[in-house]
C-alpha cells in the first residue's frame, strides 16, 4: 500500500505522526493541564500543514511541511510528568 505514495509524502505522514504521539500525563491536575495544551498545539500545527498541502500552498514543498513539523515539535517538548515515569518510579520503589 505505501508503494503508492512518495518518500515526501511518506515522510510528511511520519512526521504528522510523531508530532501527535504524545505521552500520556502522570494523574495530577498540572501534568493533565501540560497535556492538554501540548496535544492542542501540536494538533494546531498539523492542521496547518494539512491545510496548506491540500490547498497547494507549500512554499517549501512536502518535505520542508515535514521540518516544519518536527522544528515545531521539537520547540516545545514534552516537560511534564508521564504515567510512565510514575509506574517506573514505583517498579524501583519496589525493587
Amino acid at each position: 500500500m505505501t508503494a503508492d505514495l512518495s518518500a515526501p509524502v511518506l515522510n510528511l505522514l511520519a512526521a504528522m505522526g510523531e508530532a501527535l504521539d504524545v505521552p500520556a500525563p502522570a494523574l495530577d491536575r498540572d501534568a493533565e493541564a501540560e497535556y492538554r495544551l501540548l496535544v492542542e498545539d501540536r494538533i494546531r500545527y498539523v492542521r496547518c500543514v494539512i491545510k496548506a498541502v491540500v490547498a497547494g500552498e507549500t512554499g517549501g514543498g512536502i518535505e520542508w511541511e515535514a521540518d516544519y513539523l518536527r522544528r515545531k515539535t521539537a520547540e516545545r517538548p514534552v516537560t511534564y510528568r508521564t504515567n510512565a515515569q510514575v509506574l517506573a518510579e514505583r517498579e524501583e520503589g519496589r525493587s
